[in-house]
């Protein structure tokens, strides 16, 4: 079957129809002209399993990585970064269009890079190599250096699968003290002048420049709103509620994770109040006048938003890892608590992936 490929997806595939057939097909451009000649169902659809690029686009690159194609942890590394950017901006627009919402504000970008930033990893270990698995398969793919993972990590991957006799090992790597678990039982993570510690299994952002630009865009916030109080869901190890009580805002983090708490506890030092809370559950929050939450890729459950539209704060701050969730938490939010969106910023954490990292400002309508 011959296909153009008119959009890319949040899947990272591209897509196109013909005969009345909607076809998926990885590894292309927007504009390009394929030949199928293999496929596998999907849904009430088809997913290309073998093709040809007839017709290639501008935008296209040789990916820098031998693997690309058969490993799962990438999509974009045939991209050129801008069309990298103007894909991912599309996505999130169409990400408002299926909720049957319309994003009324222009998003801003904020990228940290493309290459060799990455500092967590999971990974499998076969035959004493790391291996990613083939993208929707069991299928291992071994590999000696992933150009997304910060160098130090390839490193600390290679020698400690060379040990293993396999499993499943989710790494976290501190490029400034070369510390890694789960070799540590903690690692020191810097963003900006300030430290954090993250203990074996504690959440963290995906590199430390990531972190920075959340915590810049989270500093700009602080700095218009002035609030006193802040409340900071899902807060792991600290990073937003240290950077607000740096600004002598007071304080209050929520979360669940024992790690999490006891690093919030050690990076914090006591500027900061601790409740430890299933929030997925949580009936009613403390008073503040902005609070920020980060939740996991699932994003708010209904009870949390019911408790979140019921707080008395204005100005609340979401950042999301899945723009699928947002957009539905958006609405939620929008009827039940009268927040609308008031700023919006894509913040490029996992670049030559279909992976995207939001920075959002909500505002109660009063």
């Amino acid at each position: 079957m011959r296909v153009t490929i008119e959009k890319i997806i949040s899947s990272g595939d591209g897509i196109g129809w013909a005969e009345g057939k909607t076809y998926f097909v990885p590894g292309t451009l927007p504009g390009e002209t394929v030949d199928i000649t293999a496929v596998e169902p999907v849904r009430r659809a088809f997913r290309a399993t073998a093709f040809t690029v007839l017709q290639k686009a501008a935008g296209r690159r040789e990916p820098v990585c031998p693997l690309f194609g058969r490993c799962g942890g990438c999509s974009f590394l045939h991209m050129d970064y801008p069309l990298q950017q103007m894909v991912k901006e599309g996505v999130v627009a169409e990400f408002f269009r299926q909720n049957g919402a319309q994003l009324i504000v222009a998003p801003q970008w904020v990228s940290v890079g493309e290459l060799g930033l990455r500092t967590r990893a999971k990974v499998r270990i076969v035959g004493g190599r790391p291996a990613f698995r083939r993208r929707g398969s069991h299928e291992d793919v071994p590999f000696c250096a992933c150009p997304l993972l910060h160098p130090g990590l390839n490193e600390v991957l290679r020698a400690d699968a060379a040990v293993r006799s396999g499993g499943e090992i989710a790494y976290e790597y501190a490029p400034q003290g070369g510390g890694w678990t789960p070799r540590d039982a903690a690692v020191v993570k810097v963003v900006g002048d300030e430290r954090f510690r993250v203990s074996r299994g504690s959440f963290f952002q995906a590199s430390e420049e990531g972190a920075a630009a959340l915590a810049a865009l989270f500093g700009e916030l602080l700095g218009r709103l002035r609030p006193a109080r802040v409340l900071d869901l899902f807060c792991g190890a600290g990073l937003f509620s240290l950077f607000a009580a740096r600004r002598g805002c007071a304080v209050t983090g929520m979360e669940l994770s024992e790690r999490a708490a006891a690093d919030f506890a050690v990076n914090l030092g006591g500027a900061a109040r601790f409740v430890r809370a299933d929030l997925d559950h949580a009936a009613a929050l403390p008073e503040a006048d902005l609070i920020v939450v980060d939740p996991p890729r699932t994003g708010l459950s209904p009870q949390l938003v019911a408790a979140l539209s019921a707080a008395p704060a204005n100005e609340l701050c979401y950042i999301s890892c899945d723009g699928a969730t947002f957009v539905r938490d958006l609405g939620r939010l929008e009827r039940q608590g009268r927040f609308t969106l008031d700023a919006l910023t894509i913040v490029d954490q996992f670049p030559a992936t279909r992976h995207l990292e939001l920075f959002a400002r909500l505002r109660r309508e009063t």
